[in-house]
């Protein structure tokens, strides 16, 4: 059976609270690749991928774009190791959002749903602070990652993409339901068609996610019934 939605979920925010983990990890892995972060303490990570995060903290600290991107492959590796290990060592405590466990298991036992991520985060760190939260990461069966993109709207093209290329079927504007905690994660899939569903478990006032006009704000994920129900309503046709 060929899914009938394809739901992305950003991760740091709506499915999961990081604990700063993500901040720690490139903070490390920066310093380690480059010899500066930049000006990670004060920088904003909400919404934007990771590799825009790491050009822009490394132009800050002056380093020119040739070496920026000549050894940007090597900054999710090093941020990986450094994430395991610090987990390992009980640095962070990183947690599930409200709901966010039993809704992912709720479209993960339903044929009609393929379940995956839109996400900041380098394909590296994703799972690992999936499973550090208590998710099974195999079930986000595709997935476009924070190291491929600068734009966050360049992900939800890969992901739909990828979803076609494993399902044999085609996912059209409002079939695709992204996921997510700011007004990047509301509006990343408008290009595409796609619906979004808000929650304000992340860092964002309600205000600045009702002016970008999600299909759907929720407080959180915790009404299983009521997140299925606008998953699953009617595909609005073109």
């Amino acid at each position: 059976m060929i899914p009938k939605r394809l739901v992305l979920f950003d991760i740091d925010g709506t499915l999961l609270w990081p604990d700063g983990a993500g901040k720690a990890a490139m903070k490390a892995a920066l310093e380690h690749v480059y010899g500066t972060a930049g000006p990670i303490e004060t920088y904003q990570f909400g919404g934007y991928t990771d590799r825009r995060t790491v050009g822009v903290l490394l132009r800050e600290a002056g380093l020119p774009p040739d070496r920026i991107w000549d050894r940007f492959e090597q900054v999710g590796p090093a941020m990986g190791a450094t994430l395991c290990e610090a987990l390992q060592n009980n640095r962070h405590a990183i947690r599930p959002c409200p709901g966010a466990i039993e809704l992912v298991d709720a479209l993960a036992a339903r044929k009609d749903i393929l379940p995956g991520l839109v996400t900041g985060n380098f394909r590296q760190t994703a799972p690992v602070k999936l499973s550090a939260a208590g998710f099974d990461p195999a079930v986000f069966r595709v997935g476009a990652y924070g190291d491929e993109a600068e734009d966050r709207a360049d992900l939800p093209p890969r992901a739909i993409e990828r979803a076609r290329q494993l399902t044999g079927g085609s996912f059209n504007g409002s079939q695709v339901i992204i996921i997510g905690d700011t007004p990047d994660d509301v509006l990343c899939g408008r290009s595409v068609g796609a619906q979004s569903i808000a929650v304000m478990t992340g860092w964002v006032e309600r205000q600045a996610l009702e002016i970008h006009q999600p299909n759907y704000l929720f407080d959180d994920l915790s009404n299983i019934q009521r997140v299925l129900d606008a998953i699953m309503a009617p595909v609005v046709e073109d």
